[in-house]
């Protein structure tokens, strides 16, 4: 705890936040703040959409040139990299004293480990870029992705309320519990809703 304290203290932090031009070529907190949320909305955004393709939506819309989002996919994660280190050492004791950002980290990782499935899955598989259905496994898969992202993103949101103050802080256990229960009841109705609606396109 000393070398973080230490950290905080040092110089690089201190002069960022003294910025006062927030978007200052190379200093300015609200400049990487900023950042991490671009490259957050492109990792997230883009591999959402890669995913809820997977699990059947728009299925007339063919799979293979979806994987020219890969690119940003991985452009996004850098960014939201570099952003995160900065943004860490700025505030690194209230980082690593907050249940939630473990959440956060053990989220991001996860769900690039599931990107990268993804990509040799189903973009490796010529059979899959067409539009048929795609394999139940892939859509496992698609669906395991968007239940981290939606845990990871409420553990970044709630992670703001640590040492607030304000009795919130007991919430985020029962919040991340909350979606997950949401997540797995939505994972099963959707499943019985591909289920059923391919047991009438063959029955006709």
């Amino acid at each position: 705890m000393e070398f973080l304290d230490w950290l905080e203290h040092s110089s690089v932090p201190m002069w960022m936040k003294e910025q006062n031009a927030p978007f200052s070529l190379l200093g300015g907190y609200d400049l990487y703040l900023v950042s991490h949320a671009i490259g957050m909305a492109f990792l997230v955004g883009l591999s959402a959409a890669v995913a809820l393709r997977i699990l059947g939506f728009a299925p007339r819309l063919p799979l293979a040139p979806m994987e020219r989002f890969f690119p940003l996919m991985y452009a996004g994660f850098w960014v939201n990299a570099v952003s995160g280190v900065v943004l860490f050492i700025t505030y690194p004791i209230e980082a690593v004293t907050n249940p939630g950002f473990y959440i956060k980290m053990g989220g991001v990782v996860l769900a690039v480990v599931c990107i990268r499935r993804i990509r040799r899955q189903v973009f490796d598989n010529p059979v899959s870029l067409d539009t048929r259905p795609v394999p139940m496994n892939s859509k496992i898969l698609a669906g395991t992705l968007l239940f981290i992202w939606l845990v990871t993103i409420t553990a970044g949101r709630l992670m703001a309320y640590h040492g607030s103050g304000v009795g919130v802080e007991w919430t985020v256990p029962l919040a991340l519990l909350i979606v997950t229960v949401v997540m797995l009841l939505a994972w099963s109705i959707a499943a019985r809703v591909l289920r059923w609606s391919k047991q009438l396109r063959q029955g006709v």
